[in-house]
C-alpha cells in the first residue's frame, strides 16, 4: 500500500496537471518538453548502468549486517555519482553541438544533479518504503501547485521545465536529511570493491537499456522522424495507459527486496507459491482494466486534455492491452528472474523487444507517426512476454494457469465490455462526459464484481472473507 500510495504522488500529481498543460502549452510545446525530456532519460539511463536494480538487490541481501551496509551503499553511492558526473558534463556537450543551446535541453540537467544525488534504491533494499512515500508527498505537492502558479502561457515552458526537475532534485536532497539513521559513509574501502558492482551492474544493464528503447526511445525517434506534436499526442496518451500500469506494477518494487531476501534464506518454495499468487491477482485486475479504458478512452481524453488532443484517442486505445503484458512481465521480472539472478533469461526477452521495436519504429513512423509507434509498442510487449514465458516453462505450470485464469478473466473483461457497449446509446443520453464516464466505471464494476460474486471466484471469496473478519 506505501508503495502504491507512492507511484501515485510520483505520477498521479503530475498526471493531474495534464489537463492544464496540454491546454496552456499545446501539443508543441507538451512534445518540445517531451522530446527533451526523452534525450535526459536516455543519458541518465545509459550512465546509471542497471545500478537501480543491483543497488536494491544488494542492499536486501546484506541489511542484516551494518558494517557490510556501510560499504556497500557507500561504494554504490560513489560508482553512481561518478557516473552521473560524467553524463552531466557530455549531456551539456550534446545540447550545444546538436540541440542548438536550446534552454529547455539545457534545463534537463537539473534531472542528472538529482540522479546523482538519488538514494532510493537504498531505502527500497530495506523496505523503509514510507520514508519514500513521505518524501513523494511533500515534494510532488509542492510541484503541483507550482505548475499551476507559475505556467500559465506557452512562454512558460522553460519554468515548466524547472518545476518538473526540481521536484525530483529537491525530492532526492530531502531523503538524505536522516541518512545516518540506517547507514555511515564506510573508509578506507579499497577500489578491488568496486569491480564486482561494476560488473553487477553491466550485466543488469543489457536489459534496463534495452527496456528504455521501447519506453524512452520510441518518443526521440517520433521526434527525429515525425513532428513535435506527434510526440505530444503519443507522450500524453503513453502517460494515461502507463499511469495504469504503475499502479499495477508497484508489487514489483515491494517484491524484488522481499524475493531476494526469501533467496538468500533459500526459501525457494515460497517465492513460487507468491509469483503464482502474485499472476492470479495481476490478471483479476488488469482485464476489467484493459476493457474498462477502451471504453471510455474517447470521452475520457477529450475531457482530460482538450480537443486538441483527438489523435491521442486511437493511440491510446492500441497501447492499452499493453497494461496486461507489462503488468505480467512485473511479476515474471522483479518478483523472480532479478532476484534468483537469471540474468538469461531477465535480458534475453527486453534485448529482443528492444531490437524489434527499433526496427519496427524506423519501418512505421515515417508513415503513420505516433500512431505507428503505439502499435510498434503493443507488438514489442507482447513479444517480450511470450518469450519470458518461454525460458520459464518449466518454473510454472502455464498450461493450468491459462486455462484456470486467463480464460476465466478474459472472459469476464469481455462480458463487461460487450455489456457497456450495448448500453452506449443510453450513456450517450448524459451530455456531461464526466458524470457519464463515472456512470459506466460504476456500472463496468458492478457488471465485473457480480461475475466473480457469480462463479464464486476462489480468488476473490477468501479475500473478501479476511477483510469481514478483520472488521
Amino acid at each position: 500500500m506505501y508503495v502504491i500510495i507512492q507511484q501515485f504522488i510520483l505520477l498521479g500529481l503530475p498526471f493531474l496537471t495534464i489537463p492544464y498543460i496540454t491546454r496552456v502549452l499545446g501539443p508543441g510545446g507538451v512534445g518540445h518538453y517531451s522530446y527533451s525530456f526523452s534525450i535526459v532519460t536516455l543519458v541518465i539511463s545509459i550512465f546509471l548502468l542497471g545500478s537501480n536494480l543491483y543497488a536494491v538487490r544488494a542492499v536486501a541481501k546484506i541489511k542484516d549486517n551494518q558494517e557490510e551496509l556501510n560499504k556497500v551503499f557507500t561504494e554504490i553511492l560513489v560508482l553512481r555519482f561518478s557516473l552521473m558526473t560524467v553524463a552531466g558534463i557530455l549531456y551539456a556537450i550534446l545540447c550545444n553541438r546538436y540541440f542548438d543551446n536550446d534552454v529547455v535541453f539545457y534545463l534537463q540537467l537539473i534531472h542528472i544533479i538529482g540522479a546523482a544525488i538519488d538514494v532510493t534504491w537504498l531505502f527500497q533494499g530495506l523496505e523503509k518504503f514510507s520514508k519514500v512515500v513521505v518524501r513523494n508527498i511533500l515534494i510532488k505537492l509542492l510541484g503541483f501547485g507550482c505548475v499551476f502558479i507559475f505556467v500559465q502561457t506557452s512562454a512558460d515552458i522553460n519554468k515548466y521545465t524547472i518545476i518538473m526537475g526540481l521536484s525530483v532534485l529537491l525530492g532526492n536532497l530531502f531523503l538524505l536529511w536522516g541518512l545516518f539513521k540506517y547507514v555511515r559513509f564506510a573508509a578506507g574501502i579499497s577500489i578491488v570493491r568496486y569491480k564486482p558492482h561494476l560488473i553487477g551492474m553491466l550485466i543488469l544493464f543489457i536489459p534496463s537499456f534495452s527496456a528504455l528503447i521501447y519506453s524512452v526511445m520510441d518518443k526521440t525517434m517520433i521526434g527525429i522522424l515525425s513532428t513535435t506534436e506527434d510526440v505530444g499526442y503519443y507522450d500524453q496518451a503513453y502517460k494515461v495507459v502507463f499511469m495504469i500500469t504503475s499502479l499495477i506494477n508497484a508489487t514489483g518494487i515491494v517484491m524484488l527486496p522481499r524475493a531476494s531476501n526469501l533467496i538468500a534464506n533459500n526459501q525457494l518454495s515460497v517465492l513460487k507459491e507468491v509469483v503464482n499468487k502474485g499472476l492470479i491477482i495481476t490478471l483479476i485486475l488488469v482485464f476489467p482494466l484493459v476493457f474498462g479504458y477502451i471504453i471510455i478512452a474517447d470521452e475520457f481524453i477529450i475531457w482530460f486534455m482538450g480537443d486538441n488532443f483527438q489523435e491521442s484517442i486511437l493511440i491510446s486505445i492500441i497501447m492499452a492491452p499493453t497494461i496486461i503484458f507489462k503488468a505480467l512481465g512485473v511479476v515474471f521480472g522483479s518478483w523472480y528472474l532479478v532476484p534468483l539472478q537469471m540474468n538469461k533469461a531477465y535480458t534475453c526477452p527486453i534485448v529482443i523487444g528492444a531490437i524489434v521495436n527499433f526496427v519496427f519504429n524506423i519501418l512505421f513512423i515515417p508513415y503513420y507517426g505516433a500512431v505507428g509507434a503505439a502499435a510498434v509498442t503493443l507488438i514489442t510487449e507482447a513479444i517480450i512476454l511470450l518469450i519470458q514465458v518461454w525460458f520459464l516453462r518449466r518454473e510454472f505450470e502455464f498450461g493450468r494457469l491459462f486455462k484456470q485464469y486467463v480464460l476465466r478473466y478474459f472472459l469476464m473483461g469481455f462480458i463487461m465490455f460487450t455489456s457497456l457497449f450495448l448500453l452506449e446509446f443510453a450513456f450517450k443520453r448524459i451530455s456531461v462526459n464526466f458524470i457519464r464516464m463515472g456512470a459506466e466505471i460504476i456500472i463496468g464494476l458492478i457488471i465485473y464484481l457480480g461475475l466473480l460474486f457469480i462463479t464464486k471466484d476462489q480468488q476473490v471469496l477468501p479475500l473478501l472473507k479476511k477483510i469481514r473478519r478483520s472488521n
